[in-house]
C-alpha cells in the first residue's frame, strides 16, 4: 500500500509541475500558424546594450553585436544591408544629426513554432536637425539570432515641438 501511495504521489507531483504547452498568441501573415510568447529579458538586455553603444558612438561594439547579414528598414522605407553599409550610414547620421536614444519600453518575444527571438521597443530619439532639436518617437522591431541583432524595422512618429507657456 505504501508503494502505491508513493507512486500516486510521484505521478501527481510530476503532473502538477509539468511545463505548460506554449500556445502563444498573435500571427504573422508570412508564416502561417506561427504564434508568439513573451521571451527572455536576456534579449532585452542585448537590445539595451546595442542602443547604449549607439549613444556612445562605439562603432566597434555596434558591429560586433550584429550578424554579418544585418538588414535594416528605415521609417522612410530605405534599406541597409550588411555591416559595411550600416557603418557608413551610421557614421554619416551621427555626424549630421547627432541622434541620442532613450528606451522607454521594451518587450522580448519568441515564435512558438519557429523559435525566432525578437524585441519590440519604444525609443525617444533626440536629433539635431540644422541646429534645431527635434524629437521623434521610434518603435523598433528587431530580430536577434544567437544573441546578435540580425534585422530590424524602424517606425517613427514626430513629437510636436513644445510651446512656451504664456
Amino acid at each position: 500500500m505504501r508503494k502505491l501511495f508513493i507512486l500516486i504521489f510521484a505521478v501527481t507531483f510530476t503532473a502538477c509541475n509539468a511545463p505548460a504547452e506554449q500556445v502563444g498568441a498573435g500571427f504573422f501573415a508570412f508564416d502561417e500558424g506561427e504564434k508568439y510568447v513573451v521571451g527572455s529579458d536576456d534579449i532585452t538586455d542585448i537590445w539595451v546594450k546595442y542602443i547604449d553603444a549607439h549613444n556612445e558612438r562605439d562603432m566597434e561594439t555596434i558591429l560586433a553585436m550584429e550578424t554579418n547579414e544585418i538588414a535594416i528598414v528605415g521609417p522612410d522605407g530605405s534599406r541597409i544591408n550588411g555591416k559595411e553599409m550600416h557603418e557608413q550610414a551610421l557614421t554619416a547620421w551621427f555626424e549630421a544629426e547627432d541622434p541620442k536614444w532613450e528606451i522607454y519600453w521594451a518587450m522580448p518575444y519568441e515564435g512558438v513554432n519557429g523559435g525566432a527571438t525578437w524585441v519590440v521597443a519604444g525609443h525617444a530619439v533626440t536629433l539635431n536637425v540644422e541646429g534645431q532639436e527635434v524629437k521623434v518617437n521610434s518603435m523598433i522591431d528587431g530580430e536577434l539570432i544567437d544573441g546578435k541583432v540580425n534585422r530590424f524595422f524602424v517606425y517613427n512618429m514626430a513629437v510636436p515641438a513644445e510651446t512656451a507657456a504664456e
